[in-house]
């Protein structure tokens, strides 16, 4: 991800839905230790006692750059840029959170693995899909592929480049897709192309939740107020 952000000045790095942030700690020392670079790191998260210890850890360490605070995703604000945005296992519709505030913030990379996936799950309904749908285990994997598809298109929507790739060997953790967004650097979000695609983005979710695209109510329930476009 290196080449994609800024070789000089100061890295800004957010974690989101960051828990006990193992990931926080390891991409601050790649950053500050190993590649010598000066970073401002933060970690966000929603349990205090555990924002308490994190910032204590840190604190320990000597690590002036990175600091944890107590708030919601949704509406956490922070100074710009923001270089990068990371989150590991956010939960659920937490991840479109993470993927709402790193569009909104216009982070150069996002990096995003998400954890379980029960949102469309509950508002499948096509017809189309029964055969699929009615067998639980099927349903749900179904749910979770096309889930992390539909954020990847509202992504793409929004400007970024896309991919879906294996974080690690499945045999460790099947949670081991990697959501990756690399931001343009030109792009018009009012343009034909930001258009096509989300409205390509909509027939999807009307299609599989059987509700207009002009529908209030969002498959993963993300907020929508960051992004360029859409909701996730």
């Amino acid at each position: 991800m290196e080449p994609y952000l800024p070789q000089e000045g100061v890295l800004h790095i957010c974690d989101l839905c960051c828990g006990k942030s193992y990931l926080s700690f390891a991409v601050y020392h790649y950053f500050s230790v190993i590649r010598g670079r000066r970073v401002r790191m933060e970690g966000v998260d929603l349990k205090p006692d555990v924002i308490a210890y994190c910032n204590e850890v840190a604190q320990t360490l000597g690590w002036d750059g990175l600091r944890f605070s107590y708030g919601n995703v949704a509406a956490y604000e922070t100074e710009r840029p923001v270089h990068m945005v990371i989150s590991l296992h956010a939960c659920d519709t937490a991840t479109d959170l993470v993927l709402d505030r790193a569009m909104h913030w216009q982070a150069d990379v996002i990096l995003s693995t998400p954890c379980c996936h029960h949102a469309l799950n509950r508002e499948l309904n096509c017809p189309t899909l029964d055969f699929i749908a009615a067998h639980s285990m099927l349903r749900q994997k179904f749910c979770d592929a096309a889930t992390d598809a539909m954020r990847l298109k509202l992504l793409e929507a929004n400007g970024y480049r896309v991919a879906a790739l294996e974080l690690i060997d499945p045999e460790e953790t099947p949670k081991n897709i990697l959501l990756r967004g690399i931001r343009k650097k030109h792009f018009d979000p009012n343009g034909a192309e930001a258009q096509a695609l989300l409205r390509e983005y909509r027939e999807i979710r009307a299609f599989l939740t059987g509700k207009a695209e002009n529908d209030d109510a969002d498959v993963m329930e993300g907020t929508g107020k960051g992004a360029a476009h859409g909701t996730v």
